[in-house]
């Protein structure tokens, strides 16, 4: 624990999180946000530490811009295995009421998405309507605002690929890398800012 505690370690896992992170979409150019005089909604997010960077207010009528952390969808496997339990099962896609909510959401105030990719998601309609979208494959809520907000920059590329609907996911060949139909991401794609 004498090794691991160090501030050292702690500030390059920091590091290494911001870095990682993947800009997919950043329609014109809102990120980074930089300084300003937003209103931030945010959602799945501490505001403590959002407050740091930006005025956090409580309400999407109040905002003039959404934060928003998601996590690829997942649902549990049915196994009597606990180890099998351990691991995310089943469609990559969000469905019904929360995926009607995230769309109402969008739609009412420019958006940034960020997702944790511990697998790929089926995200077209989220995509599509964001302001942007950023992945990230584990990241403090502090490592994804220094990247919001321009003080460090995103440089990851995707590990995979983003399929573009679960159909396309089902026609997949099960031993062979990057095959999906259009996919929505490419495997290795990532943006970078332009400012």
């Amino acid at each position: 624990s004498d090794i691991l505690n160090k501030p050292y370690y702690w500030d390059l896992g920091e590091q290494t999180q911001q870095k990682a992170m993947t800009l997919l979409k950043n329609e014109d150019d809102i990120l980074p946000l930089g300084k300003s005089k937003l209103k931030v909604y945010i959602e799945n997010m501490d505001a403590t530490v959002v407050q740091e960077y930006v005025e956090v207010v409580s309400s999407v009528s109040e905002a003039n811009l959404a934060i928003v952390r998601l996590h690829t969808p997942w649902y549990p496997a049915e196994s009597p295995n606990p180890y099998v339990k351990g691991f995310h099962h089943g469609d990559l896609n969000f469905k019904g009421k929360e995926k009607e909510r995230l769309i109402k959401l969008l739609d009412r105030v420019p958006t940034v998405v960020d997702i944790y990719l511990d697998r790929p998601a089926v995200i077209p309609e989220i995509a599509s309507k964001a302001k942007a979208l950023i992945a990230n494959y584990g990241a403090s809520d502090r490592s994804v605002c220094e990247v919001l907000f321009g003080v460090a920059r995103p440089l990851g590329k995707l590990p995979f690929e983003l399929p573009s609907s679960m159909t396309a996911v089902e026609d997949q060949l099960t031993d062979v890398p990057y095959d999906s139909k259009d996919p929505l991401f490419e495997f290795g794609f990532g943006l970078s800012y332009s400012r």
